[in-house]
Order: C-alpha cells, then sequence, then structure tokens
C-alpha cells in the first residue's frame, strides 16, 4: 500500500480490491455492490467495475477497523467471515494461491453448482 499512501505515487485509496465470479475461476465479476461497516457502524458502498475491481478513496471513507465487508449482487450475498484489522489492500490476505498464508481470491459465488452466477453486463 506504500505506492497508493499520501506519500507515494500512485493515487491513495483506503480500500481496493477485486471480486471474481468464485473460488476456481479467474473471470471478475461487475455490478458487485462491496459493503463496508466500521467499528463505528459507519457505511458505505461502492460497486465493482468490469474488471470486477472497485477501489474506495480516503476521502469517500476512512477504515476505522475493525471493518466488516460483504458482497452482494441480485439474490445472492456473501459475507466476510472476518474482519478487517490491516491495511486496505484486499489482496494483503487474499492472494492467490490460497494457502496457509493466504484466504485466496475474493469471490461471490460460494459453490456454482448450487448457486447461480449473475451474467456480466460488460460482456
Amino acid at each position: 500500500m506504500l505506492c497508493h499512501s499520501e506519500a507515494g505515487n500512485a493515487p491513495a485509496f483506503a480500500l481496493a480490491g477485486t471480486v471474481y465470479i468464485d473460488a476456481h475461476s479467474l473471470t471478475p465479476i461487475d455490478d458487485v455492490v462491496v459493503t463496508l461497516v466500521d467499528a463505528f457502524g459507519q457505511r458505505f458502498s461502492t460497486t465493482t467495475n468490469c474488471a470486477g475491481s472497485f477501489i474506495v478513496r480516503p476521502a469517500e471513507y476512512s477504515l476505522d477497523a475493525p471493518t466488516w465487508v460483504s458482497l452482494q449482487r441480485e439474490d445472492v450475498l456473501r459475507e466476510m467471515e472476518t474482519p478487517i484489522y490491516r491495511d486496505g489492500s484486499c489482496a494483503g490476505c487474499h492472494d492467490d494461491p490460497l494457502g496457509p498464508a493466504s484466504a485466496g481470491h475474493v469471490f461471490l459465488i460460494d459453490d456454482p453448482l448450487v448457486e447461480k452466477a449473475p451474467i456480466s453486463r460488460c460482456r
């Protein structure tokens, strides 16, 4: 996050990440509403773009940890099981591949055989 801090050479963000359709796919998903709720109950929502990415600027929302995150698109709702205590880069914990040091990438559909993935509006 150093590059994306006020002292860095890239635009600063409070939180940013990419949402994929499911745990086994590297296909991003658009129009997912990402809702954040901080320790004081302050809520902020943003939506993923066609690349599945979202960004929250510091002027829009300040992360007062812990921060809880939920994802929703149509009737599919996914809530993160643990709050964010660290930096706002989702990839800090959600890097590929899934393993002891990573929760794997962020995804909306838990089981594609049970839940139907919403159709992308970008393709």
